[in-house]
């Protein structure tokens, strides 16, 4: 895990740096952290203790409109971050899987929180991301899940592509849950085939 700005404005305990890596510390003090342990003998306080669920429920806090959010590390793109097994895992897939049962093969799990929530702009710094609440979670397919975000409702509502040519039946490719321009992608390879002769 590459040490970068923690979302949620959290800074070393050390050197009171905006690059949180862990355990409060950015990665230059945390390695000298885990040096100091190994010294003095106390490096085993370190090691993960208690089953996943337990480590979840640890490092969980209230937040609002019910949602329960994961105060432990975060990945670079805002979501809670946890070691199952020795693998990284996002925090709310973890209490998923732990609590609930496992995600169905080819679904992603969609934080209703963040859909009802008109205030959130979304994106790296959203709360709701850190959400491992299983009540505001739903599993639906990578295409819906799309559809629900805060993205869809601007790119959804469009008519027409970029260059003008309208969003119809006859001039628009759905692929994976997107919308694209026949007329745009003629242009592109026609230009490709003029630049290759």
């Amino acid at each position: 895990m590459n040490s970068a700005a923690a979302p949620d404005g959290r800074r070393c305990v050390e050197c009171d740096s905006t690059n949180y890596y862990a355990r409060g510390r950015c990665q230059t003090c945390y390695g000298r952290y885990r040096r100091r342990l190994k010294r003095t003998g106390e490096f085993t306080l370190l090691l993960v203790h208690g089953s996943p669920l337990q480590r979840l429920m640890e490092r969980t806090k209230s937040g609002p409109d019910g949602c329960l959010l994961f105060t432990g590390t975060l990945s670079n793109t805002g979501y809670g971050q946890i070691s199952v097994g020795g693998t990284p895992t996002l925090a709310h897939r973890a209490m998923y899987e732990l609590t609930v049962g496992l995600i169905p093969e080819g679904m992603f799990l969609d934080h209703t929180c963040h859909n009802r929530d008109a205030s959130c702009a979304g994106g790296y710094t959203c709360q709701h991301r850190r959400c491992v609440n299983v009540a505001h979670l739903e599993p639906v397919t990578g295409a819906e899940n799309t559809r629900r975000g805060k993205g869809w409702a601007i790119n959804g509502t469009k008519t027409h592509c970029p260059q003008g040519h309208p969003y119809d039946d006859e001039n628009t490719h759905v692929y994976d849950g997107r919308r694209y321009c026949r007329a745009c992608n003629r242009a592109i390879k026609n230009r490709a085939r003029k630049e290759a002769s």
